[in-house]
């Protein structure tokens, strides 16, 4: 029997220097607009499952929002996760939320926030995104362990 899970969140983006605000938002763009329009790997991540909003939905901060519906993603949870990370791995954000709700193991929520000490690394003339985060969550990044019972 499949069940369902239904996962949605947004990623806060970043700003850059005051001569140019909207820089870091318009690097978040392309790189979402990278992603592939179908994903062959599972668990899919495709770009359009991003919602980016133009100039007029932004005032100072970048709201990306995302959201997808999966077959029984619990057994692959930490793979999304990990395909998840190496996406934020490129682009510049503040924080990050997720919404994970699996119709078997139960609603969780998922954070992840930059070390602050980091983003001089944004500063540069050629930012660099941030690898390293704090990540804190009250669901399993696996579900291994309950899948066995």
């Amino acid at each position: 029997m499949a069940h369902h899970t239904i996962i949605y969140g947004r990623i806060s983006g970043a700003t850059w220097k005051t001569e140019d605000y909207y820089k870091l938002h318009r690097l978040n763009v392309e790189i979402i607009s990278s992603l592939p329009d179908d994903d062959s790997e599972f668990p899919w991540i495709n770009t359009s499952m991003f919602s980016i909003p133009n100039e007029q939905g932004i005032f100072r901060d970048q709201v990306i929002t995302f959201g997808a519906s999966y077959k029984t993603l619990e057994y692959d949870w930490h793979l999304w996760i990990e395909k998840f990370e190496e996406i934020l791995k490129k682009l510049f954000w503040f924080d990050v939320t997720i919404h994970a709700e699996f119709e078997v193991m139960g609603d969780y929520k998922y954070d992840w926030l930059i070390d602050i000490d980091k983003i001089d690394k944004w500063h540069k003339e050629t930012p660099e995104p941030i690898s390293q985060w704090k990540f804190k969550s009250d669901g399993p990044r696996t579900f291994e362990n309950e899948l066995k019972n």
